[in-house]
This record gives C-alpha cells, sequence and structure tokens, in this order.
C-alpha cells in the first residue's frame, strides 16, 4: 500500500489552514498573506510566510509565490468532508489520461447521499480524458472518491503526483510504484520504489456520476 506524506500541523499551524479552508469555501478562492496577516494579528508578513512554507513542507498547501492569491488547497480536509449529510463535495477536476495540474477549487455540491457510495468521507472530482474506459469511467464523467491514504494493490485511486492528480489503479512492490492505464492507448506510469515519495493517495475510487443523462453507478 501507499502511505501519505502529510506530517501534523502545531496548532498554531492549525488554525492557519482551517483558515485558509475556511476562506477558501466561503469565498471560492484563497485569502492572500496580507489577509492571513490581518486576521491572526501577526508583525509582518515574514511570519505569515515562515507558517505557510511550513505547511506546504506538510503537504496540505502549495504555494505559487507569483500569485498574490497562491495558496493552493492539496486535499480538502477531513473536518470538510465529515460534515457532508445529503451532499458530496465537488472540488474540480481530474486527468484521466495525461495527468493534470491539482489545483482543487471548491466548485459545488452534488444533491446526492453519500450513502449511495458507501458514504464515510466521499468527495467528487470531474474526469477528463478515457485512459480508464475498460473499467467504465468516461471523458465527462463525475469520479467519486472515498478519501484514504492508501489502497489496496489492483485498486483504482485518485493520486497526487507532485502538483498533477491522475485517475489510475495502483500496484505498489517492494521494486515499483505502477499507475496502470484501462486502456491500450496510454502506457502505464512507472515509479522505483525509492522515488515515489511526491507520490500521494488521495482516495479510492467508489463510482461514477454520468452527467449526460444523469445516471449515477456505484
Amino acid at each position: 500500500m501507499c502511505e501519505t506524506i502529510v506530517k501534523s500541523l502545531t496548532d498554531k499551524q492549525s488554525k492557519i489552514y482551517e483558515f485558509i479552508v475556511a476562506w477558501h469555501m466561503e469565498n471560492g478562492y484563497p485569502p492572500t498573506q496580507e489577509e492571513i496577516r490581518d486576521h491572526f494579528g501577526f508583525g509582518s508578513l515574514n511570519a505569515v510566510r515562515s507558517h505557510l512554507g511550513l505547511i506546504e513542507k506538510k503537504g496540505y498547501i502549495r504555494l505559487n509565490c507569483g500569485k498574490a492569491r497562491g495558496i493552493q488547497l492539496v486535499s480538502l480536509p477531513v473536518s470538510v468532508l465529515r460534515k457532508q449529510e445529503n451532499f458530496i463535495p465537488l472540488l474540480g477536476s481530474i486527468a484521466a489520461g495525461v495527468p493534470i495540474w491539482a489545483e482543487q477549487n471548491f466548485e459545488d455540491h452534488l444533491p446526492i447521499p453519500p450513502s449511495l457510495f458507501g458514504g464515510d468521507e466521499l468527495f467528487a472530482l470531474h474526469v477528463f480524458g478515457d485512459s480508464m474506459t475498460g473499467a467504465g469511467i468516461r471523458n465527462g464523467d463525475i469520479a467519486v472518491i472515498q478519501r484514504r491514504d492508501s489502497v489496496e494493490n489492483g485498486e483504482i485511486a485518485a493520486v497526487l503526483i507532485e502538483q498533477e492528480v491522475t485517475l489510475k489503479r495502483v500496484y505498489l512492490s517492494s521494486e515499483s510504484l505502477v499507475l496502470k492505464s484501462e486502456n491500450p492507448a496510454y502506457e502505464d506510469l512507472k515509479y522505483a520504489a525509492g522515488k515515489s515519495d511526491l507520490i500521494r493517495i488521495l482516495g479510492r475510487y467508489r463510482g461514477i456520476v454520468r452527467t449526460r443523462n444523469n445516471r449515477y453507478c456505484s
């Protein structure tokens, strides 16, 4: 199985991260460093940058220093996922083919009971590409994912590769990690076991929502 690289946050880091998440959920975009400084009463932006740098190293966010709102959430926190009752949060897009940049913006709520897909901390992502058609996952579908840090060999998972997300079958051995497509037109993604530090399992695939005919499958 693949292990998460996320490390625990300190109390102050947790409060800053929760503020970023709450701001993002309310406004649809992240706060600026100035807004974080003003909220917590820091004396300078250097203090904010220091905290954000440590939070990034622990795997919770990605920073783009060239943007005023350059804080990117790596994944939706457990606290948010556990609040869902009669909806599944839709977080953005996932590539089934060539991986895409993992900017997991919270987009909307799917008005679907989580129990339909087994419940337990679910989120959804758009699918682009046709590398998983052999598993019945088509371009334009919405994939429902159960948040997990690891999966069994052969299971389909949403996988974060540095700043990119893809949907593949996962096979891990003592020598390599293989992310396998379900379309012979696509080559498998292979990584040496010792070089998979930047690969993180976001969750296990639980089913799809067909957007064209409003049918969903699990």
